[in-house]
């Protein structure tokens, strides 16, 4: 057994949050309840705690606060159970090219010349099977998107039809 007389206590270090996460922790409350009991995020009670210059109007709203009771945190967690789920965010898949947009070849691509202008005329498929159907003055063809590249760099400007 240790005695507590013969080992040297650690200084306490101080929580996080001062006077007012203080506040909120004598009266039982903890960061998730207390930001959804005031209507704010945690990150704000985060901010507002760590600001010096805050306004006055945060102390009284967290000294006006009652104590923390199993009911309160028992409303709360219910709320939040019925709080409708994020819907997932779906990746749209795009393409960098659209129908209209002129490009100029980069060098000789059989229907056209180094130089020439031409236009995304169609797309068909996607991922790595798309292909980009470019219309010039000597004619039109189909390309793979890498040897699209290969040939052909967009100007940025759209086909006035």
């Amino acid at each position: 057994m240790v005695s507590k007389y013969l080992t040297q206590q650690l200084p306490q270090k101080p929580r996080a949050g001062g006077f007012l996460a203080s506040r909120l922790r004598d009266k039982g409350w903890g960061i998730r309840d207390a930001a959804e009991y005031l209507g704010v995020s945690r990150q704000r009670l985060y901010d507002v705690f760590g600001d010096p210059g805050r306004a006055r109007l945060w102390e009284c709203a967290i000294a006006g606060m009652p104590e923390c009771t199993a009911e309160i945190v028992k409303a709360l967690k219910e709320a939040r159970s019925k709080r409708p789920k994020p819907v997932p965010r779906v990746k749209i898949p795009t393409t960098e090219f659209e129908a209209g947009d002129l490009v100029m070849a980069t060098k000789h691509a059989g229907i056209c010349d180094e130089g020439m202008e031409g236009w995304i005329a169609g797309l068909r498929g996607c991922g790595p099977s798309l292909e980009i159907l470019v219309r010039a003055p000597d004619g039109e063809d189909w390309f793979p998107e890498a040897l699209f590249h290969e040939f052909f760099a967009s100007t940025g400007l759209k086909k006035l039809f």
